[in-house]
């Protein structure tokens, strides 16, 4: 298992969007005021890890992912993605648990708008860390004249969030900062997980399958043009 030290950032305009909106200039004063505030907040509170491993691809079929020595992770789509790949990238990120603590406080002292926008802040600055490493691995795969597919989470498409047992299995738990409850749930809150596979071939290889391409929610948040 490796670890990687990853700051996260906050996107104004990733934010914007869980609140429902486009962009970030969208903000009324009193808010963008309010995000001011805790972005310093946000900054202490952060206590960022992510943990990743490369394993090899046994095989693809059945709308399986077999992987050697096992688990095997059952979704067509992500199988769909990595049917030109030999190997997987798995990777759980966390932000910390301090973050909850302060969003308890927020809400006990009746903050309820305060502890909403860090409730959001923590989620954008937990995915930024997700992206961060996948662009850093597609750089260091770039000079290796290989490539990376697009990252897939339990619970996304039709990779079901029971899955995810399967993939806090290919980590020592003991080294990982985050733990998981049998309805699947990860702790800390604000963790991410997933996997991506590297390609054969240097870059986003034409014919390159995005799932969103297939599917019809159109206003889902985390679509992929």
């Amino acid at each position: 298992m490796n670890t990687l030290e990853i700051n996260p950032s906050l996107e104004e305009d990733d934010l914007a969007r869980l609140f429902g909106g486009g962009k970030s200039s969208g903000f009324s004063r009193g808010v963008a005021l309010r995000i001011d505030k805790l972005k310093g907040i946000l900054k202490k509170l952060l206590t960022p890890e992510l943990c990743y491993r490369k394993v090899n691809i046994d095989s693809i079929n059945n709308g399986s992912v077999c992987l050697q020595g096992g688990p095997s992770f059952k979704s067509p789509k992500l199988s769909r993605t990595l049917k030109s790949c030999e190997t997987i990238i798995c990777f759980i990120a966390t932000i910390g648990c301090q973050i909850e603590k302060e969003i308890r406080q927020l809400t006990s002292r009746n903050g309820l708008a305060g502890a909403y926008i860090l409730d959001s802040m923590g989620s954008v600055a937990v995915e930024s860390m997700a992206e961060k490493f996948h662009r850093r691995m597609e750089s260091q795969y770039k000079a290796q004249e290989k490539g990376v597919t697009l990252r897939f989470s339990p619970g996304y498409c039709d990779w079901p969030v029971t899955e995810q047992k399967k993939l806090f299995n290919v980590f020592d738990s003991s080294q990982l900062g985050v733990t998981l409850s049998d309805s699947c749930l990860m702790q800390p809150r604000k963790s991410i997980s997933g996997v991506f596979g590297v390609t054969p071939s240097n870059g986003k290889t034409p014919g390159q399958y995005n799932p969103c391409t297939d599917c019809k929610k159109y206003d889902c948040i985390a679509r992929r043009g």
